[in-house]
């Protein structure tokens, strides 16, 4: 099995990515609204970078998660 259907196998890394590039936006937004927020991004902007930022969480947490089971100690 290649690689990368191992990792599109893992359903929990893939929900919490979602989540991940849900809230991104959803917090940066909120910020601005409050007064809080520091205009670095555009609106289009803000969306891309929720987009790779969920991404890269699935793609990290689903990798990390394959080897969560190894034994690393040394012998």
């Amino acid at each position: 099995m290649s690689p990368m259907k191992k990792l599109l196998k893992d359903r929990r890394a893939i929900r919490d990515g979602i989540v991940v590039a849900l809230l991104f936006p959803l917090v940066y937004f909120g910020m601005h609204l409050l007064g809080w927020g520091n205009d670095s991004f555009n609106w289009w902007q803000t969306l891309l970078a929720g987009l790779f930022t969920g991404a890269f969480f699935w793609f990290f947490m689903s990798s990390f998660r394959q080897f969560r089971d190894e034994d690393v100690t040394p012998r």
